[in-house]
């Protein structure tokens, strides 16, 4: 499923996921992502972008683990897999900025409201 794009593209209480540490995360790639897509060019702000996308999926990662939560194991393959197509990324262009902007909405609606309660 999809969710739409927002524009302008920033957090909303919509993407409230009732934690306070991750939604400050969750606030943080948006700015990051709007930070490459005013520097497409700038590898620096793609790899700053990539650095923080690592560190809250460890984050969330830890918070599944304290938590027991049951469904931690394919949360983390949809981690691995977004980090395994962002670091194959060479450019970044409309194509890519859509995929980057078009996954963190959807990751947050369609996954990360899944453990909305439990962590």
């Amino acid at each position: 499923m999809s969710y739409p794009i927002p524009t302008p593209y920033e957090w909303s209480t919509t993407l409230d996921i009732g934690n306070a540490e991750l939604n400050e995360q969750h606030k943080k790639l948006f700015t990051l992502i709007n930070a490459l897509d005013a520097k497409r060019s700038c590898g620096t702000t793609l790899k700053e972008l990539l650095d923080y996308v690592v560190f809250h999926f460890k984050t969330e990662e830890d918070l599944f683990a304290k938590a027991g939560w049951s469904e931690s194991a394919s949360h983390k393959e949809t981690h691995d897999k977004f980090v395994q197509d962002a670091l194959a990324l060479t450019s970044v262009g409309d194509a890519e900025m859509q995929f980057i902007k078009q996954w963190l909405i959807t990751h947050i609606c369609a996954s990360d409201m899944k453990y909305k309660g439990v962590i």
